[in-house]
């Protein structure tokens, strides 16, 4: 069922727990303040958007369940997180394909969005728009630069 919700969270723990939707198995804060963290969750029929804020820096162990695709991405002008290594650029998101584990880490400041949406679906409507086999990688970094 659709539906939205926003909620601000002045505990790690609490925002942990609501992480749990996000695939997050394991949250660890690494910043040393006052830990404040905003998230907004919205759920449509066949995809959930999330979008959050957070002041300081932490690092996640996320996976994605078996039958969904995880499209991450970076927001506004503060520091980009770090998926496995790479830090995504405004231009740029990252996928995880069904099965995949990562880390992500944040260094500070951080505001960043994802998208779940499920792998079936996604290969049907590929399929369709290609016209043959739709593969998903198991993981992959997409530029959207202008032309």
């Amino acid at each position: 069922m659709p539906g939205s919700v926003t909620s601000g969270f002045s505990e790690a723990e609490d925002f942990a727990a609501a992480l749990r939707a996000e695939g997050v198995f394991s949250l660890l804060i690494t910043g040393a303040g006052e830990f404040r963290a905003r998230l907004t969750q919205v759920t449509l029929h066949h995809l959930r958007l999330s979008a959050a804020e957070e002041r300081l820096s932490r690092t996640a162990l996320v996976a994605v369940p078996t039958d969904m695709i995880l499209v991450g991405l970076a927001r506004g002008r503060a520091s980009a997180p770090i998926w496995g290594g790479t830090r995504l650029g405004m231009d740029e998101v990252m996928t995880l394909a069904a099965g995949q584990h990562l880390h992500i880490r944040t260094d500070g400041p951080c505001r960043w969005g994802s998208i779940w949406f499920p792998t079936a679906k996604l290969r049907s409507y590929g399929s369709a728009l290609t016209g043959g086999t739709f593969a998903v990688p198991s993981a992959a970094r997409w530029r959207c630069g202008r032309r």
